[in-house]
């Protein structure tokens, strides 16, 4: 297979650009106090599952981008065939003058299955967020619901309880609605990475097959 120069990938770097910038808000709104008062504000704890579906998310996310870095990197590199990529069997396929359209379309595939992980937690952190809403809607009118008569000490008691209702629907949305965002943006730029490294296959084939 002939040598082909391949810019340097930028593509892991970007991602672990945008993960810094991400756990730097992180950290400024500890530092704030505003993740305490959204935990401890959330008794359904659904928030606290958002989180944790987020930092799995982006444990997958960093993996990926730099299973793309390595597949960047190495492409037009006689090297590849002897190491464990999912790269590797497309090349030697390529190599051997196999049809260069089906070989793109299956990469592609590959790659959409492992993209598609993120585009599904980004859709499960909003619906969280939506349940969390409903749920803290529930909470929310309950206390009306119980309400035997108007004193001052029930009306206190049914107020309290309203507004920790309320606390719940606000703080799964807001949480639900970040998380997402984040995934999708997080995402993105992977998708964008993923692009790049279909046009360098196809360039490569085209190559080949000029030969």
């Amino acid at each position: 297979m002939a040598k082909i120069e391949q810019p340097k990938s930028n593509g892991l770097l970007r991602s672990l650009l945008l993960l810094t910038v991400i756990l730097f808000g992180f950290w400024i709104l500890n530092d704030q106090g505003l993740m305490q008062i959204v935990l401890k504000g959330d008794k359904s704890h659904i928030s606290k599952a958002i989180i944790i579906l987020w930092i799995v998310t982006t444990v997958y996310w960093i993996y990926l981008s730099r299973i793309i870095y390595l597949d960047k990197s190495l492409i037009g590199n006689e090297k590849i065939f002897s190491l464990n990529l999912s790269i590797g069997k497309y090349l030697r396929d390529i190599d051997k003058g196999e049809d260069k359209d089906t070989i793109i379309r299956v990469f592609e595939s590959e790659y959409a299955k492992k993209l598609s992980f993120g585009w599904v937690a980004a859709d499960i952190s909003l619906k969280l967020g939506l349940l969390g809403t409903v749920i803290g809607f529930i909470l929310m009118l309950q206390p009306i619901s119980e309400l035997n008569n108007t004193s001052p000490d029930e009306l206190k008691l049914a107020l309290s309880s309203m507004s920790s209702g309320m606390a719940v629907a606000l703080f799964t949305t807001l949480t639900g609605l970040v998380s997402s965002i984040l995934i999708r943006l997080q995402f993105q730029i992977t998708s964008s990475n993923v692009v790049t490294l279909i046009n360098e296959i196809t360039f490569l084939a085209e190559k080949n097959i000029e030969r």
